[in-house]
């Protein structure tokens, strides 16, 4: 096998921006995400380079499991999709596994957020100010929740994680790539009374999410500023039973390996590169996403670029 590039799957949102559309010169407008590595039932990105083009990489997973994988289960691959906002999105919160199984029949969704745009004054929703679920719940009803909510000031390279469980919400201006579990259930729990095109109320998912809610939960985002470098530099922006994402800043080129064991999922979040593997350069542009199956082993990236690089640990 070899580092698969993969046709990005769009999907249109009431709060959609243009900033990646524009990048990617998409002329529809009103894609507010689009899914880049994906073997879930909702979408199936198709490979579009090499031998395997025109396979959907859930077919390939399916049949060559072990090289595609390694020791790392189905059920622990990672999904990365892109958030482009002009609006805030709705306040958020995703169930863990055991609910997730028994109720949707998927699997829990825990996830993270890498920024590669924000505009000035660009804030995110990360846990609450009150741990009080009876507060919450008369706040919900009254439509006074937003005071209750924590917002961190988001700039570009700013990274976040985002636990099962946790209320979230992405701000509007911010272009993010979310890396996250295997899973598309979300749990809609305000909305700031909003309609949608067709002048209707989005709807709730109250009950759920105070089933799955936990108001002690938030997080610190990490920043990684955009600036020159003399030589590669790498740091791990989260390390959980999930995943793990690194950040690496590329001069020149940097080797990594998969040793057989695990696979990787890269994404390009400053500046073009090339990936070479074996016999083969592989170009690859800003925003591009890739997945490079676990028997590949060794390869390399080129150019002065950043890249974050996700993968699960054997348990």
């Amino acid at each position: 096998m070899y580092p698969f590039k993969l046709k990005p799957i769009y999907d249109k949102t009431i709060w959609a921006n243009n900033k990646l559309t524009t990048i990617r010169n998409v002329e529809e407008e009103g894609y507010g995400t689009s899914w880049e590595v994906s073997a879930h039932n909702y979408s199936k990105n198709e490979i579009v380079n090499g031998s395997l083009a025109g396979k959907t990489l859930f077919a390939v997973i399916e049949e060559s499991p072990k090289e595609t994988l390694g020791d790392i289960p189905f059920e622990k691959m990672l999904r990365l999709a892109f958030l482009d906002a002009k609006d805030d999105l709705s306040i958020q919160v995703h169930p863990y596994n055991d609910y997730a199984i028994k109720y949707e029949n998927d699997l829990g969704k825990t996830e993270s957020w890498y920024v590669l745009d924000a505009d000035e004054g660009a804030t995110l929703v990360a846990g609450t100010l009150c741990e009080d679920k009876e507060e919450i719940r008369k706040a919900v009803i009254e439509g006074t929740l937003e005071k209750y909510l924590r917002k961190v000031p988001i700039e570009t390279g700013d990274f976040i994680f985002i636990p099962a469980g946790m209320l979230h919400a992405l701000g509007g201006g911010i272009m993010a790539i979310e890396v996250g579990t295997n899973s598309n259930t979300t749990y809609r729990f305000y909305d700031y009374n909003r309609k949608d095109a067709n002048g209707n109320g989005r709807e709730l998912h109250i009950e759920k999410s105070f089933d799955v809610v936990d108001l002690s939960l938030q997080s610190e985002k990490v920043a990684s500023p955009l600036v020159a470098q003399e030589k590669s530099t790498s740091k791990v922006l989260v390390d959980c039973e999930d995943f793990t994402v690194e950040l690496h800043d590329i001069v020149g080129e940097a080797s990594f390996d998969t040793k057989g064991k695990q696979f990787h999922t890269l994404s390009f979040v400053h500046e073009d590169a090339v990936v070479e593997y074996q016999d083969m350069e592989i170009a690859v542009n800003y925003t591009d996403n890739m997945f490079v199956p676990a028997s590949c082993g060794t390869y390399k990236i080129k150019g002065n670029t950043r890249v974050l690089i996700s993968y699960v640990k054997q348990q």
